[in-house]
C-alpha cells in the first residue's frame, strides 16, 4: 500500500510539470498582460482600479468556465492548498502533490496525506481511496456556484464526494465522506482540467 501512494505522488508531481496541462497558467500570466497594456490618456487612479478589476473579474470568469467543463468533462485535478481532517482547515507543511482529487473519466482518486507521526491507511499520515465513479451529477446553483457529487468505488473503502466549485472562480472546495468512520474529509483549491490517458487507475 505504501509504495502504490508513493507512486501516486510521484505521479501528481509530474503532472504538475508537465507541458500543455491548463493548470500551468496562473492568474499571473493573465494579469501580465494587464498590466503591460497601454494605458488610456488621462487615466484618473479611479479609472485604473475599475478597469483592473474588471480585467481581473473577466479572467475569472474563464477560469470558472474551464473549471466546470472540466468537471462536466470529468477529467480534473484539485490540487489541495487547504485540507480540513475534522478540526478546520489547515495548510501548514501541505503538500499539494500528496492531497488532491482526480478524476480520469469514470476513475478518480481521492488522497490526503497529513505529515504527522501516523502513518495512516496510506502510509503518508492519511487516506488514499482509488475507484469507480459511479451516480454523477452537477447542477449550477442559483448563486452561480457549480456543485458536482458522486460516489467513488474502491476495493476496500467507498466514498462520497461533493464539490462546490465558486462562482466566478476556478476555486473549489470538496468533502469527502469515507465510509470507514473518518469523517468528513474537506479540500481546498483549484480545480482544472486535466488528462492523461496514461493515468491507470484500478478499482
Amino acid at each position: 500500500m505504501k509504495k502504490i501512494n508513493l507512486i501516486l505522488a510521484t505521479l501528481l508531481t509530474v503532472m504538475i510539470a508537465a507541458p500543455g496541462m491548463a493548470s500551468a497558467q496562473t492568474y499571473d500570466d493573465v494579469y501580465v498582460i494587464e498590466e503591460t497594456a497601454p494605458i488610456p490618456a488621462n487615466e484618473t487612479k479611479k479609472e485604473r482600479k475599475e478597469r483592473i478589476k474588471k480585467g481581473k473579474d473577466i479572467v475569472d470568469s474563464v477560469f470558472h468556465l474551464k473549471a466546470a467543463r472540466a468537471a462536466r468533462d470529468q477529467y480534473f485535478v484539485l490540487q489541495a492548498t487547504q485540507v480540513n481532517n475534522g478540526r478546520g482547515f489547515f495548510e501548514l507543511g501541505l503538500n499539494d502533490n500528496t492531497n488532491f482529487l482526480l478524476m480520469q473519466g469514470d476513475k478518480g482518486i481521492f488522497q490526503v496525506a497529513f505529515n504527522n507521526m501516523d502513518a495512516g491507511m496510506n502510509g503518508l499520515g492519511g487516506v488514499t481511496l482509488h475507484g469507480s465513479i459511479q451516480n454523477f451529477k452537477m447542477k449550477e446553483e442559483k448563486n452561480g456556484n457549480t456543485t458536482i457529487t458522486y460516489t467513488m468505488v474502491g476495493r476496500r473503502m467507498n466514498a462520497s464526494v461533493m464539490i462546490t466549485i465558486y462562482n466566478g472562480s476556478d476555486q473549489a472546495v470538496a468533502d469527502i465522506y469515507p465510509n470507514l468512520g473518518y469523517g468528513r474529509l474537506s479540500l481546498r483549491g483549484r480545480l482544472v482540467p486535466y488528462q492523461n490517458d496514461d493515468i491507470k487507475i484500478d478499482p
